[in-house]
């Protein structure tokens, strides 16, 4: 019998990630990463198994190569790794005249270096016909005021993935981005103001704040097998956002 294709999901502990998590269970055993909450992430883990799937755990530090090639490893356990998809991300609301380099490096690590490290890992260890995404978002064609780095690292993302799209394809591994629009997630809760998150919800032609769910379903068509010829794309999820 052959055994189930593996998934990693760096950064699915929780929002995006974990629902994407769940999404992946349904065809592959799930490799959660998380850096530091790992009461959230096991409690993924047991949501996926009490619906049947496969899933574990593992702390890990994504803006490191060591970092990820452990959570490649864990994954590999459980059987041929097929999908990679970055989920980690974060953001802030400095002024772009109040930067300083301590800001810059911060955000470089958790939202380009990370990719980057990803992108060359998987590429060296998922399986051919295998499926590797990588989470962008929105802001990085809207340019919103206060995000200039975020959306510099985020931009940059982008045309790291079509390269790698490119470098991948005789491998047949297809290598995709999903930007994500305002997302109800508990980080964006916790970070920004009620009156900007209700102006969020007002800007698309959806008419609301994008759930969790409905950028996983994204990602699960981009890592199904009907996506073989899909690559370099970048896949807005933004309920029409322009």
């Amino acid at each position: 019998m052959t055994a189930r294709p593996s998934a990693v999901v760096l950064g699915g502990g929780g929002g995006i990630g974990a629902a994407v998590a769940s999404s992946l269970a349904e065809s592959h055993a799930v490799l959660v990463g998380y850096h530091r909450n790992a009461e959230r992430a096991g409690a993924v883990v047991d949501k996926i198994i009490g619906s049947g799937g496969t899933a574990v755990a593992c702390g890990t530090d994504a803006t490191t190569g060591a970092g990820i090639d452990a959570a490649l490893t864990a994954a590999e356990e459980l059987g041929p790794l097929r999908t990679v998809v970055h989920c980690v991300g974060a953001w802030d609301y400095t002024r772009v005249t109040d930067l300083t380099e301590a800001v810059i490096d911060r955000d470089y690590r958790i939202n380009l270096r990370s990719a980057l490290l990803t992108l060359a890992a998987a590429g060296n260890r998922v399986a051919d016909h295998g499926r590797i995404v990588v989470l962008s978002s929105a802001a990085a064609y809207l340019a919103p005021a206060r995000q200039s780095v975020y959306v510099a690292m985020k931009a940059g993302l982008e045309g790291a993935a079509r390269v790698a799209a490119k470098e991948l394809g005789r491998r047949s591994i297809t290598v995709n981005v999903v930007r994500p629009g305002a997302t109800d997630t508990e980080t964006l809760r916790s970070s920004t103001d009620p009156r900007a998150i209700d102006a969020m919800s007002k800007s698309n032609t959806a008419r609301r704040l994008g759930t969790p769910e409905d950028i996983a379903r994204v990602v699960a068509w981009l890592t199904s097998a009907e996506a073989q010829w899909v690559t370099g794309a970048t896949v807005d999820a933004t309920g029409g956002l322009w």
